[in-house]
């Protein structure tokens, strides 16, 4: 395999060759890249690197972060190209009529505050953005943004609708015209396979917060009226830091207004996590099949209902799928390959001939070197002994 490099402006610099290689592509986070390879050129300018095969095969692209010279060795590390997206942007919605509550439009709304902006440099390398069209109403679950603004990392933000809406972004680098193109993916593919088949470890999963609470945030100093509006007062005077009475000007006492307590009636809005990984809307019974127990909830609040659903939901999206099963393809009695599955493929696990378990491939990991090629596959989001299939 080889690497061609290109600069800033989409020029080819040199090839790298006789390239061994270790990638690892992921849902959500960003991919990694180390290579290395021969090559006599000085290389200062790299921007782009491109991986081929010996036919010339594009295999993937990334950004030049960095490529070290060792005589004639070259030592690379990349950088995923979804960091374009890890940038802070404003979302303003304060017009009549700027929010629309189509996912697809949320989509397009940060694509364009990243990529449309007045900064020139943002558009250096040309990018194309593909959202296919989903007319799925957001608001049912995150509320509605009109009439409110925030700066927010771009990235941070569309997770929460790509984790919900089981979203993932690809990207690729396409030579001929020279731009980055990031396609919005929603991967419906599904595999089975017998656990049986497999040399493997079952565990169950850690307690994680399988219910999220979306409330109005209340002030506790809210003074209680009477029917014409007017403040109600305590009968205790009011004093300062050292603990002396106040007075009026005319010398009357300054008394504590009575604060309201805080309503029950507050818009607060439930949701619950299942054993199938799906996060349901229901009210405060939370009378929803396949409830897990025992129950670990947590609750979010803030001025605008949206923000704290925004909240809520991310913290069971960011739960889910995180079970830990680990399968050794080395000795089998059925092998699979599962390295031309693509991310977010979804694999249902069979054991003695029931579902035992349903997770969307997560990680891919390739490497390439003296003893040849070996594909490793993640399954599942946990962060540490995430499940794991390998293909020797």
């Amino acid at each position: 395999m080889y690497i061609a490099i290109y600069d800033e402006n989409k020029n080819h610099i040199t090839n790298i060759d006789n390239v061994t290689h270790d990638l690892t592509t992921r849902v959500y986070d960003p991919d990694s890249f180390t290579a290395e390879g021969i090559s006599d050129t000085d290389i200062n300018d790299a921007k782009i690197a491109v991986l081929c095969d010996d036919a010339g095969n594009y295999d993937y692209a990334c950004f030049a972060d960095e490529i070290k010279p060792d005589n004639r060795k070259r030592k690379i590390k990349g950088l995923d190209f979804k960091t374009l997206w890890d940038t802070e942007v404003l979302l303003d919605f304060t017009v009549d009529g700027s929010f629309d509550a189509r996912l697809s439009k949320i989509f397009e709304k940060v694509k364009a505050a990243v990529f449309d902006s007045a900064d020139a440099a943002t558009r250096l390398i040309p990018v194309d953005v593909i959202i296919p069209s989903d007319t799925t109403d957001t608001t049912e679950t995150y509320g509605s943004l009109q009439g409110s603004y925030q700066f927010v990392n771009a990235y941070k933000f569309l997770k929460c609708y790509l984790k919900y809406y089981e979203y993932n972004i690809e990207s690729k680098y396409d030579v001929a015209a020279g731009k980055i193109v990031f396609t919005f993916v929603k991967c419906d593919d599904r595999v089975e396979i017998n656990l049986s088949d497999f040399i493997h470890e079952l565990t169950t999963t850690s307690a994680t917060t399988n219910k999220a609470v979306a409330t109005i945030k209340y002030n506790v100093e809210t003074p209680e009226t009477d029917a014409d509006g007017n403040i109600v007062y305590t009968d205790t005077q009011k004093t300062d830091e050292n603990g002396n009475p106040v007075f009026n000007d005319d010398g009357s006492p300054v008394y504590i207004p009575k604060y309201k307590p805080r309503p029950s009636t507050l818009a607060t809005v439930y949701y619950y996590r299942t054993k199938n990984n799906d996060i349901v809307q229901a009210d405060a019974s939370g009378n929803v099949a396949g409830r897990l127990y025992p129950v670990k909830a947590k609750y979010y609040e803030s001025e605008y209902l949206a923000d704290a659903q925004f909240n809520a939901v991310n913290e069971l999206a960011n739960a889910r799928y995180v079970d830990n099963i680990i399968i050794d393809n080395n000795v089998v009695i059925d092998p699979l390959d599962f390295s031309g599955y693509r991310l977010y493929t979804k694999v249902d696990l069979y054991y003695d001939g029931k579902l035992y378990k349903t997770l969307p491939i997560s990680e891919k990991i390739t490497t390439l070197n003296g003893s040849g090629k070996s594909t490793k596959i993640k399954l599942g989001f946990k962060k540490i002994l995430l499940t794991e299939i390998i293909k020797s």
